[in-house]
């Protein structure tokens, strides 16, 4: 397993993408309806964020099999499922910028279709609001498995379902 720690500062949201030319001539994904984490297209997830811009804590987690349980100590948990087209992802800003302290994510299975899970916390403190303390964290799981189409855990915050 490799975990990576750290802050960024987003725009609305953030985005593990594929290194992979390929996914950056795509737009941005909205969630389907009823989901407000998550959203995915080839070589790119997205994670739309409570504040509309500010500091968040991230820990991303890269691992070899599905994690036995749940951690349900977070108010919104989403999964959707990443095609890659290559074994090297990057964890960007909503502007698509790096985040500082986040290296090229290497894939444990290379090339091919991952799963993604979203802990979210702390989405409803600043609802669309700019800050300039932490409020938000969140943590992503990804391991290879099947496509899968895009799954609900849990939703506890108010604002867990985007309102479009």
């Amino acid at each position: 397993m490799m975990v990576y720690t750290g802050r960024a500062n987003v725009d609305r949201m953030f985005c593990v993408k594929d290194a992979d030319d390929r996914a950056w001539e795509e737009l941005p994904p909205l969630p389907e309806p009823g989901f407000g984490l998550l959203a995915a297209d080839t070589g790119m997830v997205y994670v739309y964020t409570g504040m509309s811009m500010g500091p968040l804590d991230l820990q991303v987690e890269v691992l070899g099999d599905a994690p036995d349980l749940v951690d349900s100590g977070w108010e919104d948990i989403e999964e959707a499922s990443l095609q890659t087209y290559s074994d090297i992802a990057t964890v960007l800003t909503g502007a698509e910028e790096p985040v500082d302290g986040f290296p090229d994510t290497v894939l444990s299975a290379g090339t091919g279709t991952y799963r993604v899970r979203d802990y979210a916390a702390g989405r409803d403190l600043a609802w669309d609001l700019v800050v300039d303390e932490v409020v938000e964290r969140y943590k992503l799981q990804i391991w290879p498995a099947p496509y899968a189409p895009p799954r609900i855990v849990q939703h506890r915050s108010a604002h867990a379902v985007m309102g479009y």
